[in-house]
């Protein structure tokens, strides 16, 4: 439940911060006077805190699946821990790094760092699309756990959706994509990734039952 519920604070906060994110670049010495801490929080702190309950939420899957399924979570939890070091080590980049070096005027270097206009053809952007990745496959991987009928159907396709259409974070740096992909695609991944862990709480609250 909690995935789904920073999952929705992430969505809140990073929409909010498009205005920002696609703003015409102004310069690193401008950006850094304007910069707005808390806009840039709002979105940052859930996506760290994310990539801890995403890897204890497939692990609590991998406990309560059937032993013939239990290759499928074991993978699944493999590439939820690659996608949380890689993706927790940007997150805390952004937090201490970045920040501390924007409001202390420390500019060397610090552009590519960003989520600024070149995103995502920056250092942060290209983290996102490994880590996105090996989440998308851990989502591919555990839905295959869940069988086709009643709530386990909607759960299943729910994080196939949430797979497939989060490839593209992976895939737009490479190939370049159009805005209706991208728009389509990010709104199907919000959805899938919110409804999906929370539909799955309430899986495992009937079954405890």
């Amino acid at each position: 439940m909690l995935t789904g519920i920073l999952n929705l604070w992430y969505l809140a906060g990073f929409l909010s911060y498009q205005p920002i994110l696609h703003a015409p670049w102004p310069g690193i010495k401008l950006f850094s006077e304007t910069f707005q801490q808390f806009p840039f929080l709002f979105w940052v702190v859930p996506c760290f805190i994310l990539t801890l309950t995403f890897v204890m939420m497939t692990a609590s899957i991998y406990m309560l699946i059937e032993e013939q399924q239990k290759i499928w979570g074991l993978l699944s939890i493999i590439f939820a821990v690659i996608y949380s070091a890689v993706l927790s080590a940007n997150y805390y980049i952004q937090l201490t790094v970045v920040q501390h070096n924007l409001r202390n005027g420390m500019l060397d270097g610090i552009s590519l760092w960003l989520y600024a206009n070149y995103y995502p053809y920056t250092i942060p952007g290209a983290l996102e699309g490994v880590g996105y990745l090996f989440m998308c496959l851990s989502f591919l991987c555990v839905s295959k756990v869940f069988g086709s009928k009643g709530l386990e159907r909607w759960i299943h396709w729910g994080f196939t959706a949430a797979g497939i259409s989060g490839l593209v974070v992976f895939i737009d740096p490479l190939i370049r994509l159009p805005d209706a992909i991208l728009v389509i695609c990010g709104a199907v991944a919000g959805i899938a990734m919110t409804a999906g862990p929370v539909l799955l709480a309430v899986h495992f609250k009937k079954k405890s039952q």
